[in-house]
């Protein structure tokens, strides 16, 4: 059956909600670190949420998560992305 693309997309986009609302102090200290969470979808499928930091260049933290399912979508994950500048603000 595939990826669920909808519900991906919303765990992955509910991880990302949880880390806009910290600092960016705090997305530095996951350059070094990695955050792997397993979550049961509302379809009662489990999904691994993993998220992880990139420095992106002069000073800006590029914050990644990617879900799977745990079959093929392991090998290419939905991924989303927000990106932090130094001083606390989003590049849009």
């Amino acid at each position: 059956m595939g990826l669920n693309k909808e519900l991906a997309a919303r765990l992955a986009d509910a991880r990302l909600a949880e880390w806009r609302r910290v600092g960016y102090d705090e997305w530095r200290a996951m350059l070094d670190d990695k955050d792997m969470r397993q979550v049961v979808g509302e379809d009662g499928k489990r999904y691994s949420v993993v998220s992880f930091a990139l420095d992106d260049g002069d000073g800006p933290v590029r914050m990644r998560v990617a879900v799977d399912d745990g079959g093929w979508s392991a090998f290419v994950p939905l991924v989303r992305d927000e990106i932090m500048n130094p001083d606390g603000t989003f590049v849009e």
